[in-house]
Formats: C-alpha cells, structure tokens, sequence
C-alpha cells in the first residue's frame, strides 16, 4: 500500500468537487427532504444545469418541460440524482480524451448499470452502492494511464486474457501483471480514490479485491454479496466488449465453474446469468451516457 501511496503522491488524486460532498452529506442526512437538496443544488449553476439536462431529456421522456430544481428532483429521485452527479464527477475528474479513457469509462458505466441491475434481481440494499462499486471499481486505472507511458500494454494484454486461462494460472491475471511493472495494482490504487472520495466502507473493500476470486475473505455478508454483484457485473461487461469487437469471454458456464462462491452467494443458476446476458445487451449496448 506505500507504493500506492507513492505514486497518489506523485500523480495526485482529483478531489471530489466540494459541492458533491455537500450534497452527499445532505442526502445521507436522515433529515434532509427535497427542499434542502434542492436549496444546495441551486448554489451551483453547473450541478443545476445538469440535473434539468437530465430530468428534460429524452432517457425520463417527460411530456413537460421541467425547471423547478425540486421538482426535477422529485420526479428523478434523490438515488437517481446522486448516481448521476457521481458519475459526472469521476468522469470529469478521471477522464481525458484519449480512447483509453473512453474505453475505461464506458466500462465503468455499463458494469454499474449492470450491478444495479444484479442488485435489483437478487434483493441487495441499498441498491445505490452496487452502482458506485460498479463505476469506481476500476478507477485506479486512469491513474496507472497517467503516471506510466506504457500502461496502456498492460490495457491491452488485461483485454486479451480470458479469464478461466488466468485463474488457473495458464496466463498472467492484470494485476499480477501490473505489480510485475510498476510494483503495484489498479485494485490498490482505485482503494485509496475510494477513501479520499468517502465512499462507503463496503464499497471500499470491494474495490481492493475485485480480482480476488475467493469472495469468503469478506466477513460481512452485506460486503461479500457486494462482492459477488460485482463480480458478475464486471463478466456481463466484458461480454459486452466482446459484442463490438472485443476479445472472447468465458462461456456462463465456464465462469460458473470458477467462480462458484459468487454464483452460490447470489443463489443463481446458470439460466439466470444467461438471462441477464440478454438483458444487458438489450438494455445497455447503446446505452446513454447523459
């Protein structure tokens, strides 16, 4: 963790915009209502813009035009709104132009969707954090982008690995790879952009092993059923790369096979990831960015 502390030094974490920690603590506030929210947002002509952007577009497909801060909020939901601004936020910080940036945020989009979408089907509360573990899972990433020029081999070998061949050991996983390099991993890095963004504590573990197979090493339930949401999330996303030309992906049942403690945590059968491979491609294979 010193070397990942290291080269956060070196390279510097984008700080989480203030006026996204104050709307965070205000909505996490068991007596904040609309108005509150609503009186924050209105402080910040941005986040304002963005919201009525949203709330007016064609993704809620209103027959109105709203542009009442509250009642966009109203009509959005505060979970909605917060997954939003989140998203907006790390994508502004994290993200430049090049199309390894584009390639990790579409990524990180389509597996939270997807995790909501997981968390949904299987009962997992609050519904709100498998979308954030989805979004920042890998969100050490840009930073390794930024601070070593040829990253961008390991983004490209990581893209190229099918994962039964690296859990068995048949080929190198990413991040021993990473640590080969550069003497230290994305999961690491994407942990301590966790901590300083102050995520939840759940969402923060889940981030440093989710390339660690054996979700048990989580003691709290709630973590480890994060844990196997994410997983899933994250396999269902890299089908969908592999539908607009990216590498071949294990068959369900061959994710299955090595991944039977998060199959088991989820109580799913194999019909079941089948059916969310379907959806997923329905729903989020053009999906919209806001």
């Amino acid at each position: 963790m010193k070397q990942a502390e290291d080269i956060v030094a070196s390279v510097g974490i984008p700080s989480q915009p203030a006026i996204m920690m104050e709307i965070n603590d205000e909505i996490n506030n068991p007596n904040s209502d609309l108005q509150s929210v609503s009186e924050i947002i209105s402080r910040d002509v941005a986040t304002a813009a963005k919201l009525l952007k949203v709330i007016n577009s064609a993704f809620f497909g209103l027959g109105e035009k709203v542009d009442s801060i509250q009642r966009a909020l109203s009509l959005m939901g505060l979970q909605n709104f917060k997954k939003i601004i989140l998203s907006s936020a790390l994508r502004e910080a994290f993200c430049s132009k090049s199309s390894g940036s584009e390639k990790f945020w579409k990524h990180s989009m389509q597996t939270a969707t997807i995790a909501a979408r997981i968390a949904e089907k299987v009962g997992y509360n609050p519904l709100d954090q498998a979308y954030i573990a989805g979004l920042f899972h890998d969100c050490g990433v840009p930073l390794l982008m930024k601070k070593f020029p040829d990253y961008h081999e390991v983004t490209d070998y990581a893209l190229s690995v099918v994962g039964a061949d690296s859990l068995t050991g048949k080929t190198k996983s990413v991040i021993v790879v990473e640590d080969e390099r550069y003497n230290i991993h994305h999961c690491a890095l994407g942990h301590l952009v966790a901590k300083s963004w102050r995520l939840s504590d759940a969402v923060i573990q889940v981030i440093l092993y989710h390339h660690y197979v054996d979700i048990d090493c989580h003691k709290d339930p709630s973590v480890r059923k994060l844990s196997a949401i994410l997983f899933l999330a994250d396999y269902l996303a890299a089908y969908l790369l592999y539908l607009s030309g990216g590498s071949p992906i294990d068959s369900e049942d061959e994710w299955a096979a090595m991944h039977k403690q998060v199959v088991a945590e989820l109580e799913f059968e194999i019909e079941d990831i089948k059916d969310l491979k379907d959806e997923a491609e329905e729903q989020l294979y053009n999906f919209d960015e806001h």
